[in-house]
C-alpha cells in the first residue's frame, strides 16, 4: 500500500493524537500496561480512524518550527481529551482517600504502583471498582469512538483551537472535586455522627470512660457508610467518566 505524502502526513499526526490520548485516558494509561502495547494501540486505533474518515489527507509545513507545532497540536488535542475523563475517575480514588483520613486509615498509606501516588487501602478499594464499572460501561470504546469522531470534526492538520479544550478539561477538574466529595458526604457524616453520639455518652456518663472508643466508632460508623455507599460512588465516578467521553 503506497500513501501519497499527504495522506501519510494526515496518518501521523492522527497518530500522534491517538498517542496523546493513550497515554492520558483512564485504564490504557496504567502503568502497568507495556508501553510497546500502548505504541501499537496507537497506531492500530489510529489507522482505523483514518481509514474510517476517508483517509484525510494534509499538507505538510515546510519549515520545521510549523512542522512540530503540528505535532504538538495534536498530541495536546488528545492529551486533553484523556485528561478530561481521567480527572473524573480520579473523584472516586478522592473520595476513598478522604473516607479512609476520616476513619483513621490515613496512616497506612501505600504507594499505587498505577500513579506511583500514595494512597489508603479503602481508596484504592473505591477506584479499583470504578475503573472496573468504567470498562463494564465500556470506556474503552468511548475513548476510541471520540478518536474516530474527532477524525471528522477536527481533521489532521487543520488550524485547531486549544483554548477551548483546555478550560473544558479545568472544568471537569473542578467538577471532578466537587463530584469526590460530594461522594465521600455520607461517609464523613456517619462518622462525625458516631463521634458525637459518642461525646454525648461520654458527658452523660463519664465513668464508662467512653474517650477509649472513638477511634473504633469511627470504623464502625464509616465502615458501615462505606459498605453502603462505596458501590455507587464507583459507579457514579465510572458513568460520569464515560459521558466525559461521550459529550465531547
Amino acid at each position: 500500500m503506497t500513501l501519497p505524502v499527504a495522506q501519510a502526513w494526515a496518518l501521523a499526526l492522527l497518530a500522534f493524537r491517538a498517542t496523546g490520548l493513550i497515554v492520558s485516558a483512564p485504564i490504557l494509561s496504567a502503568r502497568t500496561v507495556p508501553a510497546r502495547v500502548r505504541i501499537a494501540l496507537a497506531l492500530l486505533v489510529a489507522f482505523a480512524a483514518w481509514s474510517g474518515a476517508g483517509a484525510p489527507s494534509a499538507t505538510p509545513p515546510l519549515q520545521v518550527g510549523s512542522l512540530a507545532g503540528a505535532v504538538a497540536a495534536e498530541t495536546a488535542l488528545g492529551l486533553v481529551a484523556g485528561l478530561s475523563a481521567r480527572v473524573v475517575l480520579l473523584a472516586a480514588l478522592m473520595a476513598g482517600q478522604l473516607a479512609a483520613q476520616a476513619m483513621g486509615f490515613g496512616m497506612g498509606a501505600i504507594l499505587d504502583p498505577g500513579s506511583g501516588a500514595e494512597s489508603s487501602a479503602l481508596s484504592e478499594l473505591v477506584y479499583m471498582a470504578a475503573q472496573a464499572g468504567a470498562v463494564a460501561l465500556g470506556l474503552h470504546r468511548e475513548a476510541i469512538a471520540w478518536l474516530a469522531r474527532s477524525a471528522i470534526a477536527f481533521p489532521p492538520g487543520a488550524a485547531l483551537s486549544l483554548r477551548e479544550r483546555v478550560v473544558e478539561v479545568i472544568w471537569q477538574a473542578t467538577g471532578a472535586t466537587a463530584l469526590g466529595v460530594r461522594l465521600a458526604f455520607p461517609m464523613l457524616a456517619a462518622v462525625l455522627l458516631g463521634h458525637i453520639v459518642m461525646a454525648g455518652l461520654a458527658r452523660t456518663s463519664p465513668q464508662l470512660s467512653l474517650g477509649t472508643l472513638g477511634f473504633s466508632v469511627a470504623i464502625l460508623a464509616g465502615g458501615g457508610a462505606f459498605y453502603l455507599v462505596a458501590p455507587v460512588a464507583a459507579e457514579l465516578a465510572a458513568r460520569a467518566a464515560v459521558s466525559a467521553f461521550a459529550a465531547r
